[in-house]
């Protein structure tokens, strides 16, 4: 009789102890994501002094034709301040195997930063755009394909 109960303790404990997180979704155009659109998340802090870790979630398939991804991303706290920053990331192996999980449709955690610190209450704007390009060309394609779902989940950590 102990087992279970310490077992159903131990999940409370558990559950306590993680991060609550959210998950705000866009869904991309079927033809294509426009290197010069941006898409747009807006998030309410409702408490002052929340940190969490922030990633981006990317969702593509085979379709989508290079193995990293580039991406400018734009920041904007409640009190009007904006931050830029570049972001890359590795979407395949060597091997021409993706990276993430699922068969048709791959998704991918890409970490965007570890512990941000949501200052103020109100409204912060998350924006993100792909910023990609072969390196064989100068000039970028406008259109990328194979590009199903962008999302911004956030995590809320525990402040020590």
């Amino acid at each position: 009789m102990k087992n279970p109960f310490l077992l159903l303790v131990l999940s409370v404990l558990l559950s306590n102890c993680q991060a609550s997180s959210e998950l705000l979704f866009n869904e991309l155009p079927n033809d294509g994501w426009k290197q010069d659109q941006w898409e747009t998340f807006a998030y309410r802090n409702r408490l002052a002094n929340k940190t969490a870790s922030l990633h981006w979630i990317l969702r593509h398939d085979n379709d989508y034709p290079y193995a990293t991804i580039f991406f400018i991303a734009a920041l904007t706290t409640p009190k009007g301040d904006t931050q830029y920053d570049t972001l890359n990331y590795r979407l395949a192996n060597a091997d021409g195997s993706w990276l993430g999980a699922g068969m048709y449709v791959h998704e991918l955690s890409l970490p965007y930063m570890d512990r941000f610190l949501f200052e103020n209450p109100g409204n912060y704007l998350f924006k993100l755009r792909p910023a990609v390009r072969s390196n064989d060309r100068i000039f970028a394609d406008s259109l990328l394909v194979g590009l199903h779902q962008i999302g911004l989940e956030i995590r809320t950590l525990s402040n020590d």
